[in-house]
């Protein structure tokens, strides 16, 4: 049941990353929280400082992309990469333009809140390249909130290892000593919190699977053209060959057009912008098969009931893995591209898959009520 209280709650995401995964998770939290009957407002992340190795400027970032650029030209692709990047370019001022006022950042925000939740995204990813470096105010160091919590937060790539390396350990569990609750969406997470806290976190799932996204998606217009292939990636990723091939081959024998989101390459027909973000989720529905190497692809493929199959990057393994085997899709891992056929003509039985959902949206909804009515 909604709130009779109205709440003041801040949300502590990713909400001004230009990526349909981090504004999809956003605008579903928000919602949620609207349904329990609080006040929403998106709260920016602090500049902190730069860790040694993931500066995005001075020498050390200098020499990163002089790097990378060279392994481009080595490989031939450099001039594909460029292209690809004002591509990027196109995506990054549709965000900013037109998606990101979908979720009210302009409104004036309250120097107090009731609570503030931190998360989902990958908000304790610290051992990476970002504008904002290590903060610790995306781990409970905050003083304008009556009660903070996480709410399916991940480290991303980020181990404990790392953690130690960087001397972070113990500020990032007295940052966490301020939440009241701390739930993470992965097994990684669940293990660098346990190492720090000395307690078992909370585990639930990224609000794009809780949330019902079904007037969305009706609101947006269907592809036209025929039947295609999806493939969802992030520009600045390479695929190899072998996988290419298996692509291109599979679309060939099935006549299928390959489309692109958020990502153009030169083996794929067409790279598409869609109107809306929610049109994203229209172009998963309508596909007749979905590949994907991204997190957030992989749930849209499972909340459009698709037929897909993800490749698993070291990058990604941590939660990726976590996300199939929670959801019983271990199956749909693509191990060898030369599999890729055999994988998606395999048909997909949700059923087990929409029993776990529904329980763990049962949680999710829980938790945050319960989160809301403490705050009284």
């Amino acid at each position: 049941m909604p709130n009779t209280f109205i709440q003041k709650v801040g949300i502590l995401s990713m909400q001004r990353i230009p990526n349909y995964g981090s504004f999809l998770q956003a605008y579903a939290l928000q919602r949620l929280l609207e349904a329990q009957g609080a006040e929403t407002y998106f709260v920016d992340i602090e500049h902190g400082r730069p860790l040694k190795g993931y500066e995005l400027h001075g020498i050390s970032g200098f020499f990163s992309t002089l790097k990378r650029l060279f392994e481009l030209g080595m490989a031939g692709k450099l001039f594909a990469r460029l292209r690809g990047l004002k591509f990027l370019r196109q995506i990054n001022t549709k965000f900013y333009d037109d998606y990101q006022g979908l979720l009210g950042l302009g409104k004036p925000k309250p120097s107090y809140y009731d609570l503030i939740i931190i998360g989902s995204d990958e908000v304790f990813n610290c051992c990476q390249r970002s504008a904002w470096g290590f903060t610790p105010q995306l781990y409970g160091k905050i003083t304008n909130a009556s009660k903070i919590i996480s709410y399916a937060g991940s480290f991303g790539r980020t181990t404990y290892g790392d953690l130690q390396k960087h001397r972070l350990t113990k500020e990032i569990a007295d940052a966490f000593s301020n939440l009241s609750s701390i739930s993470v969406r992965d097994d990684n997470s669940e293990k660098i919190v346990c190492r720090l806290m000395g307690q078992r976190p909370l585990r639930h799932l990224d609000p794009v699977l809780i949330y019902d996204f079904t007037n969305e998606i009706a609101s947006s217009e269907k592809p036209t053209g025929g039947g295609y292939i999806l493939i969802y990636s992030y520009q600045t990723n390479v695929w190899n060959a072998s996988e290419i091939h298996a692509v291109t081959q599979f679309a060939r024998k099935y006549r299928k057009r390959i489309i692109s989101i958020f990502c153009k390459y030169d083996w794929c027909d067409e790279a598409v912008i869609p109107d809306t973000p929610f049109g994203v989720l229209t172009y998963f529905k309508f596909a007749d098969f979905v590949v994907t190497e991204t997190f957030h692809g992989t749930i849209f493929s499972i909340i459009t009931r698709n037929r897909f199959c993800t490749l698993v990057r070291e990058w990604n393994r941590q939660k990726l893995t976590s996300l199939l085997r929670g959801l019983a899709l271990e199956d749909r891992v693509l191990t060898c591209p030369a599999n890729l056929e055999q994988l998606l003509t395999r048909s997909i039985d949700y059923a087990e898959t929409e029993k776990i959902l529904a329980e763990e949206r049962g949680r999710t909804i829980e938790y945050l009520s319960d989160a809301l009515h403490r705050c009284k």
